[in-house]
């Protein structure tokens, strides 16, 4: 290089004046110019477009580090969903009955049975057992009845071959009661024999000696008058005493609707 070049470049740069009134116009120029007219610069969208595959793949790369990782035993092991504690002891409500405590949590009392009813059992009342499934009995007042005369009825069915049977109807004596007969269907069975006793007016009437009753159904009836006007047969009941040829007994009482 040569020496002079210094002193020509340092001699330039002394002789250089800068044009002031021209640079201080520029400057006043872009001072009047708004500041929203400048224009953005133009976004491509090929770097959105780069920037989007940039993350997937850093996903992808994430994603593949994580299995790879758990095939090695090196990621956190995933245990079983825990289950539910169990349910603890119920708790009872204030004043409810203590189900361990065996207490029975019915109260009410069983309803009484009335012997008045047709077809029902004192048995039940008195607490015994009722008449067995072979042995259905039944009390009725006969149509013909009328306010100076009336039949009472008693039907007997039995699914069992009877060897011995006693039946008793007892009519509750009143003003003008007086008996005027009795029968049966079936002739195995004797005449009935009447006699008033304790208040009653009764009937009754037994299987003959060696007679075996069959299966069946059989009606009884007694017959009697009585003062004018409607009676009511609820104080009459009556009693089947029966029993069947394997030895078997049977007992069944009622009343009268």
């Amino acid at each position: 290089m040569s020496d002079e070049l210094p002193d020509r470049l340092r001699a330039s740069a002394e002789e250089y004046e800068p044009d002031r009134d021209r640079m201080w116009s520029r400057v006043s120029e872009g001072m009047r110019e708004p500041r929203g007219a400048r224009a953005e610069p133009e976004r491509t969208g090929w770097r959105i477009s780069h920037l989007a595959l940039a993350t997937g793949a850093a996903v992808v790369l994430i994603g593949a580090v994580v299995v790879f990782g758990q095939s090695l035993g090196l990621g956190p092991v995933v245990g079983p969903t825990p289950d539910p504690p169990a349910a603890g002891p119920a708790t009872s409500a204030p004043g409810a009955p203590d189900p361990s405590s065996g207490a029975e949590t019915s109260t009410g009392e069983a309803s009484e049975t009335t012997g008045g009813e047709a077809g029902t059992t004192g048995q039940e009342e008195s607490g015994e057992a009722g008449p067995p499934a072979w042995l259905s009995t039944d009390g009725s007042v006969g149509q013909g009845s009328n306010d100076y005369w009336s039949q009472a009825n008693l039907t007997l069915r039995n699914d069992e071959a009877l060897t011995e049977l006693s039946v008793e109807l007892r009519v509750a004596i009143g003003e003008g009661l007086q008996s005027t007969g009795a029968w049966t269907t079936d002739s195995r069975l004797s005449d009935a024999q009447v006699a008033e006793e304790d208040g009653y007016l009764v009937y009754r009437w037994t299987l003959r000696d060696g007679e075996v009753l069959p299966a069946g159904e059989y009606t009884f009836a007694g017959q009697f008058n009585h003062g004018s006007g409607p009676r009511s047969a609820d104080d009459d009941d009556y009693t089947f005493e029966a029993a069947t040829e394997s030895g078997e007994d049977g007992r069944a009482e009622g009343g009268f609707a």
